[in-house]
């Protein structure tokens, strides 16, 4: 699993068509104040790792506790990563993966299989943006 985190400011998307996964969710539009926002990718490899939800989980919580944010918004992501997950797999982990920080974070993501109009304000500080491999 590969994530780039951006500490923002503000943050709002609005679903604009239908990407050209056969597996999609529900889209509706998301705003909210100072989060962390979660580019996500799971790969192939992450299929065999019964551990990678709860582990990915542990990274973000770090990043959002270490930037003060209590918002996080997942979006997945896999134009920029390497051998994607099946798209079954990575619907089914990005909801885990929701689920297991809403233990501590209010949670919002983005539905799977959509493009999305994206307005934000990204932070200037020396953490505002981190990237990892889980």
């Amino acid at each position: 699993m590969r994530f780039m985190a951006w500490h923002v400011e503000y943050f709002k998307a609005v679903p604009t068509e239908r990407g050209r996964s056969k597996i999609y969710e529900e889209a509706e539009q998301i705003s909210t104040g100072s989060a962390l926002l979660v580019f996500e990718s799971f790969e192939k490899q992450d299929e065999q790792r019964a551990d990678i939800v709860e582990k990915s989980a542990v990274a973000i919580s770090e990043i959002a506790r270490s930037v003060g944010a209590n918002t996080i918004i997942l979006n997945p992501f896999a134009h920029m990563f390497g051998e994607l997950s099946s798209p079954e797999f990575a619907q089914s982990a990005t909801a885990s993966l929701a689920e297991e920080l809403s233990k501590g974070f209010d949670v919002k993501k983005l539905a799977f299989g959509w493009f999305y109009e994206i307005e934000l304000k990204a932070k200037g500080h020396r953490l505002a943006r981190q990237s990892r491999i889980v």
